[in-house]
């Protein structure tokens, strides 16, 4: 979303008197709240549709927006991330599966991870200039909280956009609740190792690039940079993603998807290990490395997944893939915080790339195997 207090969110919550354990508190409980609605509003967008979903969602996300100019303590940003939890909720895989289901209506021969790579890259394109203005406010005098009453203005448009789209026809699930979920449970789960392995490193990139994000300010702070270029800081890593993301599709089919993965699975340790021992200006460059590793993954693994299932179950398969997010942010966010807090974030940030060394050993490599043995059986 084009909101201007992205850049500068880690010092609006520390100006409340939230340390950096409170701020992945926060986001916990944001990730609790998706765990928990995920799932059923993944299966609410494919029974009831993907235009109510969407217009729901962005309706709440507004509504947990402007709640932040208000709050003057932990608590009601507390309920402001239950908010937004519920509505990113409704809002994820739902997009995606729109833009799938779509395609297959409209123009089923075309590639459908080029128009997942321009979704992200307009997306992040967004967050990029809301960044940028960001900084020319605080220039001219606008401190943090007068950018946190501007986004909430800013945050009730996506809802009235979302009332104009238009769904098209498709198969929908029409048995019982209970033999939905165990069809679910088949296609997704038990129809391949490929699809397992994509599941599971999705949900591993996904957490490392979510959980360096919020430890990126704190980081820039520590460099000693002055808060008001945060916001040309923010709109550097998010331009990032979107160049990156546009060109996805493009670089995996120049160096092929097992490459892509090696390089996907390779940038958030090169991200953790790379802060934890650069403590000079430079050290931004590092904080790129897991923005290509965004812009890579979301289109790469969020196409792998949306090609091998069907449109009748989509926005739930994309809400399980989040929902392990969710899960995962939820153990290790706290802890990281508290590392950040208690043994300083270059200690947090060595850990996190050891930790993400261990999964490239034991997640990616099984993943990369096993791709190569799809290859070579359609080949043969």
């Amino acid at each position: 979303m084009f909101l201007v207090i992205m850049p500068v969110i880690v010092p609006f919550f520390l100006s409340l008197d939230i340390d950096m354990k409170g701020v992945y508190l926060l986001q916990s409980i944001f990730a609790v709240t998706v765990f928990i609605f995920e799932i059923p509003s993944g299966y609410i967008s494919d029974l009831l549709g993907r235009k109510k979903t969407l217009v729901v969602a962005h309706g709440l996300k507004a509504l947990g927006f402007t709640l932040f100019p208000l709050a003057e303590s932990l608590e009601l940003l507390i309920v402001a991330e239950i908010i937004l939890g519920i509505a990113v909720s409704l809002s994820s895989g739902t997009d995606t599966a729109l833009i799938y289901d779509t395609l297959e209506v409209t123009n089923p021969k075309k590639a459908q991870i080029k128009i997942l790579g321009k979704s992200v890259y307009y997306q992040s394109m967004g967050e990029g200039m809301a960044s940028l203005i960001a900084s020319v406010l605080m220039l001219l005098a606008f401190n943090i909280h007068n950018l946190a009453t501007i986004s909430a203005f800013i945050s009730w448009i996506p809802m009235l956009v979302a009332t104009t789209l238009v769904e098209p026809p498709r198969t929908k699930m029409t048995a019982t609740h209970k033999e939905n979920i165990g069809y679910i449970y088949r296609s997704l789960f038990k129809q391949s190792k490929l699809l397992n392995f994509i599941l599971i490193n999705a949900i591993f990139s996904f957490t490392g690039t979510l959980t360096a994000v919020w430890m990126f300010q704190k980081y820039w702070n520590e460099l000693g940079i002055n808060i008001t270029y945060f916001g040309f800081l923010w709109a550097a890593t998010n331009f990032t993603v979107s160049f990156v993301s546009k060109s996805a599709h493009k670089l995996e089919k120049k160096i092929g998807s097992v490459a892509a993965l090696i390089i996907i699975g390779l940038l958030p340790i090169v991200g953790y290990l790379g802060i934890s021992f650069t403590n000079h200006i430079l050290g931004i460059l590092f904080c790129l490395a897991f923005q290509v590793c965004r812009g890579l993954g979301q289109v790469i693994y969020n196409d792998a997944l949306n090609k091998r299932v069907t449109t009748d179950f989509r926005a739930t398969a994309n809400s399980i893939m989040q929902m392990g997010v969710r899960v995962l942010f939820i153990g290790i966010g706290p802890l990281f915080g508290s590392l950040i807090d208690n043994q300083g974030l270059s200690y947090a940030t060595q850990s996190m790339g050891i930790a993400y060394s261990l999964v490239f050993l034991f997640f990616l490599i099984p993943l990369i195997n096993e791709r190569t043995h799809f290859i070579k059986i359609h080949k043969a």
